[in-house]
């Protein structure tokens, strides 16, 4: 994102150069195109009527040339006064009216292709920070989702936990562990184990004295 934003001042800072407000040239120009289709269309009929005229003017000027030929060739006698007096102003008139190309167009074109360069640039550099982006959010995903997979982890081991403690709350296992309860009942388990076998040795002594005698 900080990467966009750099991009998007870069398109609007004015530094007094010919990239000032870049990005608001463009999307004027962008507005005044119209369709593509249109622009294509007219770009087309601007390049077929430069190409005719071009290839008219070469064909007049031929014709021109193969018309003044004869006028100036050396073994041709010179025109008199009178039809150069003549000639001229039917010359001069001629190269008046002879249509000769506009470089208004050629302009236009001219920094329509800068315009187009620098959108392209710019949205080449747009793409890769677009891409770039995109790979940061799909490390984010995924750090999130081990983050999220820890954060359950914990939770069942919370769970787990609590579970645990309200079973000893329940069951009164704190005061049952002051009060050494198990060792009693380990006490009376270990006597009544010592009571009988105190009860087998007097059997056995019983019935070793009564085989003696």
């Amino acid at each position: 994102m900080d990467m966009v934003e750099s991009l998007a001042r870069r398109g609007t800072e004015n530094n007094g150069t010919d990239r000032d407000g870049v990005v608001k040239r463009v999307i004027d120009g962008l507005k005044d195109l119209g369709g593509q289709s249109g622009v294509e269309g007219n770009a087309t009929r601007l390049i077929t009527a430069h190409s005719a005229l071009s290839t008219h003017i070469l064909h007049q000027t031929r014709l021109l040339q193969s018309l003044a030929y004869p006028l100036f060739a050396p073994l041709s006698l010179p025109p008199d006064e009178e039809f150069i007096d003549d000639l001229m102003p039917l010359l001069i008139t001629i190269g008046d009216s002879m249509p000769r190309p506009t470089a208004a167009a050629f302009t236009s074109l001219t920094q329509l292709h800068g315009l187009t360069a620098d959108l392209v640039q710019t949205l080449n550099y747009l793409s890769d920070t677009l891409h770039m982006s995109r790979q940061t959010t799909t490390t984010a995903t995924r750090r999130l989702r081990s983050a999220r997979e820890l954060v359950a982890e914990m939770r069942k081991e919370e769970d787990a936990r609590e579970e645990g403690e309200r079973w000893l709350k329940r069951h009164n296992w704190s005061e049952r562990l002051g009060n050494r309860e198990c060792a009693g009942v380990c006490g009376d388990v270990v006597g009544g184990f010592e009571e009988v076998c105190n009860g087998w040795r007097a059997r056995l002594v019983a019935q070793a004295e009564a085989v003696s005698a």
